[in-house]
């Protein structure tokens, strides 16, 4: 009877040899540009405790409610797999007191998250982000900033057409404005709702403009009638949200306001946002984020204002595939060292040695294959050069591969050829 092959747990992948070189691509494209912005790196383990995530996201919302991968230890303690960056982030932050190394502290991240949705292209279980936080500044100049950070990264990763939503929810009185006025208009149309949306338009109103059914966002985003967040702001906030749209209009950087924009999480206060991918039909959204004044003090921490973003690195790579800017392999091969003969493999693989010190990509057999089979294998990894060792002296065939010509010659000679050659 055959033995049952075992596979990845549905909702994961694995990331092969050939892609994986594009996710390098990204995290030093991250890596680089966050650093000339001024972000250090933080790393974060990959499970909480759960209070963390119902605190911080909202017990009310999605995530929370249906999506979260949530299991009890040995002791008994509930912990999460992370389903989003910032709250982690935000735990260590206060957890360490960073603010006691100077504000605005600037800091980012990458790595797994994860969520029991149902998965589809560019949607998985186990998935990755790259995000920033910036804690510590009340200052629309830093929401703009992290949404020109992520331009310039969405740049270097040659995405076109980049659209940009914005929107503002307000701090604490403009939100409750609004709830009043929004569940006025939810009340003519609470028959048109799912059963969740009823539910939400007692326990939390602004989720109800987040929901997914169908049905649910043709009654609400297509209504005239629906009231708009920015109508309910105070002063402050629409001064803030203003100076962000004219930071992004000099940086130049497109946008359209979406008013019934809100994310998918409780702890947005202010200004909030989104890039999509033109093209990418119900994947285009590749990044989102906003600012969160109350979270660091709701999670018992000093009381200090922050904005921040997170990115979805599948969704991002679905943009660079539809930009065209997804094609990166392995690196070529710069030198192959071919024999057959076995006295021969300890001088072949000291000649790797200084090669790979040199800083070239170099291989050989490992296989005892015929010399016909070793050439296949050096045109297959598209290596330049292959060095065939066939004497116990110093003295080599070197094939250009490229140019379909060979010579003898010293090693030492070929080092000087390739030196001035690659």
């Amino acid at each position: 009877m055959a033995i049952e092959k075992i596979k990845a747990v549905k909702g994961t992948c694995d990331i092969l040899p050939g892609e994986v070189e594009l996710w390098q691509r990204i995290e030093e494209v991250v890596r680089e540009r966050t650093e000339i912005y001024g972000y250090s790196e933080i790393r974060t383990p990959i499970f909480e405790d759960t209070s963390l995530f119902a605190r911080s996201i909202g017990e009310d919302t999605d995530i929370v409610g249906k999506e979260m991968y949530t299991f009890h230890d040995l002791g008994n303690r509930s912990l999460t797999l992370r389903p989003e960056g910032t709250a982690s982030v935000i735990r260590a932050f206060i957890e360490h007191s960073l603010d006691q190394k100077g504000l605005p502290q600037k800091l980012w991240y990458c790595g797994p998250m994860f969520r029991q949705e149902r998965p589809q292209k560019g949607r998985q279980r186990q998935f990755h982000q790259f995000g920033v936080e910036v804690v510590g500044s009340k200052s629309p100049l830093v929401d703009a900033e992290v949404m020109i950070l992520f331009d310039d990264i969405a740049k270097k990763l040659g995405i076109d057409d980049r659209v940009y939503l914005v929107n503002s929810v307000g701090g604490a009185e403009s939100r409750r404005r609004y709830k009043v006025a929004l569940v006025d208009f939810l009340t003519g149309v609470e028959e048109q709702l799912c059963d969740d949306c009823k539910r939400r338009m007692v326990t939390n109103p602004l989720r109800v403009l987040d929901c997914k059914v169908p049905g649910c966002r043709t009654v609400i985003h297509d209504s005239d009638s629906m009231p708009r967040t920015v109508e309910y702001l105070m002063d402050d906030d629409c001064s803030d949200y203003e100076e962000v749209k004219r930071c992004l209009i000099t940086s130049g950087i497109e946008f359209k306001e979406d008013f019934s924009l809100v994310r998918g999480l409780d702890y947005y206060t202010g200004t909030v946002f989104e890039m999509q991918c033109k093209g990418l039909g119900a994947q285009s959204a590749i990044m989102g984020g906003g600012r969160y004044d109350n979270l660091l003090k709701d999670l018992g921490g000093p009381d200090l204002s922050s904005v921040g973003f997170a990115c979805g690195i599948e969704r991002l790579i679905l943009a660079m595939e539809f930009s065209g800017t997804s094609s990166i392999g392995k690196k070529p091969v710069s030198v192959f060292i071919a024999t057959n003969q076995t006295e021969y493999r300890i001088a072949a693989m000291n000649y790797l040695s200084v090669l790979r010190n040199l800083g070239y990509v170099s291989e050989m057999d490992y296989l005892d294959r015929s010399m016909k089979a070793q050439m296949k294998t050096a045109d297959r990894l598209q290596s330049r050069y292959v060095l065939i060792i066939e004497s116990s002296d110093d003295r080599i065939t070197v094939r250009d591969m490229s140019h379909s010509e060979q010579k003898t010659m010293t090693f030492e000679q070929f080092l000087k050829t390739i030196c001035s050659e690659i």
